[in-house]
């Protein structure tokens, strides 16, 4: 071998190692998934000189290919990636990540059937390759590069791409990990003194007044909101704040289980109860033994279930599937439900007798169309939580977009309005949210909406605060949480003063 090839090999080892170097010390720097992996997939693009990537995470909960990461793919595709998530199994990366295969096309990529998402196959892409990434023999995520025109990558080329998934797919795991221990860290902090719970609603004010009477009575509660209002945060910060804080919190959906399953989650079973029952099983209702058992759409259970649930609220035992001796246990039952629960016991599918088992404390949870004034503070606040996980510098939300977001119905409530801004802080290429970064179907149907531009919010809640207090200036003024001073200047700019 003649001293020039020598030459150029070592130079190949020496830019696949520096490469493979520059990316582990990427990974190793930071434990903020967003951050680490924007990093790392510009330097895999910048040194296999192709036009754009992407890097999805795997959400275990949902199985959904989550788009942590991407650069210079159309608005067109990131729109449909972050709206509309492919799932493990789906499209093109959904396979890669079920079947934990590497796909290499060369070639007119954009027509691989493979592709079932329109928006990919307009893409227009010319050389595709995604490879998995994993941690511990699990796929954790997988990454795609892809160019617009003809390239022909060196081989070399690919077996620097493989081996960079390997410190890739370990500080995914890592990162996750820590998000985690951050969220169990802040989810029982966050509910400390309800300063989880952003509301300037009076009905909001006046629930948290009932809630602070509650927190510590042995009775159980029932919650009604519609979905998204927030349920399961006015539970846990029951739980958080009472004298149970340090033992579990347990929620289960009752509706997304069959009643066999069901019943085994919830009373436990012994071995030899069914087939499949090789060994005994805690129940939840064990397993939250001097804590909180939260109980979402209870009234989603079947009738059987029903009684079994009514016999524990009565005297605090249960018997586990297969047994014959009862166990006490000391557990708070709140529960929940986005259907009136009056009205399932006229159609006979709620029972009237565990309805007032349930409803010895009721909660009624007040729809965000019916909190707008709630809007402002919770945009805020959301803008600020997803500039943190995303790694970005949004500063706010312009007055025209915030307008639009006032005037729309929310169906889905503060859930809605959460995934909104999500969406918003994704896409945005401004220093703020404008109307063009919030869904169509929003200000399409705010253009026919009555007047609630923040003025009119802000006046018609002044009126509404100082008809709670019979027109005394300085408890609406304590309510509102402004000076009387400030309170003065807003009514006579409203031409509210008499």
């Amino acid at each position: 071998m003649e001293s020039k090839e020598i030459l150029a090999m070592l130079e190949r080892q020496n830019k696949k190692l520096s490469i493979l170097y520059e990316i582990s010390l990427t990974v190793s720097k930071s434990l903020h998934l967003n951050t680490i992996l924007n990093e790392v997939l510009q330097k895999i693009i910048d040194f296999m000189e192709v036009d754009a990537g992407v890097i999805y995470v795997i959400n275990e909960d949902t199985m959904e290919m989550v788009p942590v990461s991407f650069k210079n793919l159309s608005e067109t595709v990131v729109r449909d990636l972050t709206e509309n998530k492919v799932k493990v199994g789906e499209c093109m990366c959904g396979n890669i990540a079920q079947f934990d295969c590497e796909v290499i096309i060369n070639e007119k990529a954009s027509q691989d059937k493979r592709f079932t998402r329109e928006s990919l196959r307009a893409e227009g892409m010319e050389f595709y390759a995604g490879v998995p990434l994993k941690a511990k023999g699990k796929v954790v995520g997988v990454l795609c590069v892809i160019t617009h025109k003809p390239y022909t990558p060196e081989p070399e080329m690919l077996d620097i791409l493989r081996a960079a998934t390997v410190p890739i797919g370990l500080a995914i795991e890592n990162a996750l990990l820590f998000e985690g221990l951050l969220k169990e860290v802040d989810d029982k902090q966050k509910y400390l003194d309800f300063s989880g719970i952003l509301s300037n609603s009076p009905k909001m004010q006046q629930i948290m007044n009932l809630v602070r009477k509650v927190l510590n009575l042995p009775t159980s509660i029932l919650i009604h909101g519609e979905s998204g209002t927030g349920k399961e945060l006015i539970a846990r910060a029951i739980h958080f704040n009472s004298i149970r804080k340090d033992k579990p919190f347990i929620p289960i959906n009752c509706a997304a289980l069959p009643e066999s399953l069901l019943e085994s989650e919830l009373f436990g079973y012994l071995k030899g109860a069914f087939t499949g029952a090789n060994t005994d099983k805690k129940g939840l209702l064990e397993v939250a033994d001097g804590g909180t058992l939260f109980l979402d759409e209870v009234n989603s259970m079947s009738p059987n279930l029903q009684v079994k649930l009514l016999r524990f609220l009565q005297d605090r035992t249960f018997y586990k599937v297969g047994g014959t001796s009862a166990q006490a246990v000391d557990v708070r039952i709140i529960a929940a439900t986005n259907q009136d629960p009056e009205e399932g016991i006229k159609k006979n599918t709620f029972r009237e007798d565990l309805y007032y088992r349930l409803n010895v404390v009721r909660i009624d949870i007040p729809p965000l169309r019916e909190r707008k004034e709630d809007i402002p503070l919770l945009v805020r606040y959301f803008i600020n939580k997803y500039n943190r996980m995303m790694d970005k510098n949004i500063r706010g939300i312009s007055d025209e977009a915030l307008s639009l977001m006032i005037k729309y119905h929310w169906p889905g409530n503060v859930r809605e309005l959460e995934n909104t801004i999500q969406r918003a802080i994704i896409i945005t290429e401004e220093q703020e949210i404008t109307p063009e970064d919030l869904p169509e179907h929003i200000s399409l149907t705010s253009q026919a909406s009555p007047d609630l531009t923040l003025e009119s919010i802000e006046r018609e809640h002044i009126i509404r605060v100082l008809k709670l207090t019979a027109g005394n200036r300085k408890k609406a003024a304590e309510i509102l949480g402004i000076n009387p001073s400030t309170l003065w200047r807003k009514l006579r700019r409203y031409r509210l003063l008499h």
